[in-house]
């Protein structure tokens, strides 16, 4: 088990999905993980690499409304 804390990002439809998302979001693939969900697949952030002037919120408001 890992000591990191994650930050769920939403539901994706596929893991290369999740990882356009990342790189376009300006997070290393180091930093999240995925994991399979009944809509594809779950991505969720480790919350250190979002640092504290990002607000995660946005990130996922940005998701959910389609941007």
């Amino acid at each position: 088990m890992s000591n990191w804390n994650f930050e769920d990002m939403g539901d994706f439809a596929d893991d290369a999905a999740a990882e356009r998302w990342a790189k376009r979001n300006d997070i290393d693939l180091r930093d999240i993980r995925t994991s399979a969900s009944g809509k594809g697949v779950r991505l969720e952030v480790r919350r250190s690499s979002l640092g504290d002037s990002r607000a995660q919120s946005d990130l996922r408001e940005g998701r959910r409304t389609g941007w």
